[in-house]
């Protein structure tokens, strides 16, 4: 596309001063920055050794035991935990070694933000107590429930293929931020809620220990800092780790706006901390050397936001701008800013849709065609299916393994079952994951290519949580989870209404269904067509499929208006559809 012409003249003015000024003197041409590689990639692994680091007096991080760290801070008479792990058992090998170097008890719990792998042992720090208070941002909740209720099944099977914990060793060296994700199919959660929550800052004493939490949106909106005042001791949680931030994760997320990142990281820099410790990866301690890496972190981060910004205002599009960013040759040679997580490409994508939304202004985008439309279409510009086949063959015999993933794009849209595009395209993805250096895109690949070939099938749910955990989860979010599952086929035609009269809860629900649209008021309705009595656990860990569901419609439920048959009826319109493309 041929990029605008049309420029303000004060500034088409200052580019020939400045192309005048250029030409005064020779430049050298800077450096190449170096290539991240599958082999500095194996060498990074060294940043997860399995221990458990003293960090300062008193501050023990342990790394290497799941994808993120878990930072215990010991004080006079107890210990505060900052993050939980991922689930109950890496959680559980955690608390095991803190209890080699003190007995002392939990008297509080830090959520860095609300993303799982920091959550997802809480109760087994607690002792099993929901007594123990839990600190977090304040919008650490909504975002927790978003991902618990509204996206579980999409964030599950796109995680899997990110961080590949069903790839076999051979095939995994570590995710970038961690050795792996230690969780399988079956493994157990227990999130506790937060109960003392805050907006921009919070002081406290707990266990003798001074501390400071400081909201510092960046990889998430609710993400915090934590302060030791006294040690100066920094908790920056995931807006500092070894290798490039996911500006932008593929496994999906919500905007993450740069400059807020970039103004956290400020806000520490201010602080001059003397002992740096993530979330992820290893510890620091040197007062300039902590500085330096800030600073190069945050210039990373500004330096992708405003040239994307700027690329934007000259009217390329996400396409054309992601291969365009390329960080100079300083920040390019940072430690903490090799490409072992996020892409500065992915990151500038992300800033353009962030900013303008999913309009790139190429015309031919506003109404596409169906990509199965697109598909025939594109076969019969090639001749045929035979001819496009013969194309991607030889793509493949050239190494043009992305041209051979688009060229069987098109030939598994028209034909899902055809053999050899099939084959080609699993060899393209093998091809891709095996010189990828960044563990998200290698594993992408790898997974995909396992999928195609049939030799396992991604789950839309993997962590199981425990009924405590179900028991402080508000009903009101089921009903949210309900709606985001109503099959528009199967409710078409239908106009009916059920309400809920909990057993164990005050609570009361109607749910209405309108010919595929769904409404949930918050009584019991006279005019509701069914009438249904259960306890709101029951009803919490059938949907969370603790109980099975048939089973739980006979057993647990009580029809008082209506029929059991009908009421089946109704909840059958809520199973899953099968997983799109």
């Amino acid at each position: 596309m041929k990029r605008p012409t049309t420029r303000p003249i004060a500034a088409l003015a200052a580019a020939g001063l400045l192309a005048l000024l250029s030409a005064c003197k020779e430049k050298a041409a800077p450096a190449a920055p170096p290539v991240t590689s599958p082999e500095a990639l194996s060498a990074h692994s060294a940043e997860f050794r399995k221990e458990v680091v003293k960090a300062a007096e008193g501050v023990y991080v342990a790394v290497g035991y799941g994808i993120a760290n878990s930072i215990m801070l010991v004080g006079d008479d107890g210990i505060i935990v900052v993050d939980t792990m991922e689930d109950e058992a890496t959680a559980q090998a955690v608390l095991a070694e803190f209890r080699k170097i003190t007995d002392k008890p939990v008297k509080a719990l830090i959520y860095t933000h609300s993303h799982p792998d920091h959550i997802g042992g809480a109760r087994i720090f607690s002792g099993g107590s929901d007594a123990v208070p839990v600190y977090a941002q304040r919008e650490v909740i909504r975002n927790m429930d978003r991902t618990t209720f509204e996206l579980q099944e999409a964030i599950t099977r796109r995680s899997l293929r990110m961080y590949g914990p069903m790839l076999p060793p051979e095939e995994m060296v570590n995710v970038g931020l961690g050795p792996g994700l230690e969780i399988h199919e079956g493994s157990k959660i227990d999130i506790l809620r937060p109960n003392k929550l805050f907006d921009e800052n919070l002081k406290d004493r707990v266990a003798g220990i001074d501390f400071e939490l400081v909201h510092a949106p960046g990889e998430t909106t609710d993400q915090l800092f934590v302060w030791l005042p006294k040690q100066r001791v920094l908790l920056p949680g995931d807006n500092l780790y070894k290798t490039f931030p996911n500006l932008y994760t593929i496994r999906g997320t919500t905007y993450r706006e740069p400059r807020l990142w970039a103004d956290s990281l400020d806000k520490m820099r201010a602080l001059k901390p003397a002992v740096l410790v993530p979330s992820h990866t290893r510890p620091l301690q040197g007062e300039q050397q902590i500085d330096e890496n800030l600073t190069t972190y945050r210039d990373g981060i500004r330096y992708v936001n405003d040239q994307a910004l700027r690329l934007i205002n000259l009217g390329y599009t996400p396409d054309e701008i992601a291969p365009r960013i390329k960080l100079p040759p300083h920040l390019a040679s940072s430690p903490f800013l090799q490409e072992f997580y996020g892409k500065p490409g992915w990151s500038a994508r992300s800033i353009f849709s962030g900013n303008l939304g999913w309009f790139d202004g190429n015309p031919t985008n506003l109404q596409p065609l169906p990509p199965e439309e697109q598909a025939q279409k594109m076969i019969a510009l090639a001749g045929g299916a035979e001819a496009m086949l013969k194309q991607a063959r030889d793509a493949d015999a050239k190494g043009e393994s992305q041209w051979v993933l688009e060229l069987t794009d098109y030939l598994l849209r028209a034909q899902p079952q055809a053999a050899e595009a099939k084959q080609l395209r699993i060899k393209a993805l093998r091809a891709l994951g095996e010189r990828e250096a960044n563990p998200n895109a290698r594993h992408w690949y790898l997974v995909t290519a396992r999928e195609l070939a049939g030799e396992f099938k991604l789950p839309g749910r993997i962590m199981q949580p425990t009924p405590e955990m179900l028991a402080q989860l508000p009903l009101n979010r089921f009903f949210d989870a309900l709606a985001i599952n109503l099959n528009p086929e199967a409710s078409a035609d239908v106009m009916t209404s059920v309400a809920f009269e909990f057993t164990d809860s005050p609570e009361r629900y109607t749910y209405i269904v309108r010919r595929g649209a769904s409404e949930v008021v918050p009584e019991l309705r006279g005019d509701a067509d069914i009438v249904v009595r259960v306890s709101g656990q029951a009803f919490k860990e059938m949907l969370a499929k603790l109980r099975n569901p048939a089973i739980a419609l006979v057993r647990d439920f009580e029809v008082t208006k209506g029929g059991k048959l009908e009421f089946a009826k109704f909840m059958k319109m809520f199973e899953p559809m099968e997983e799109g493309h």
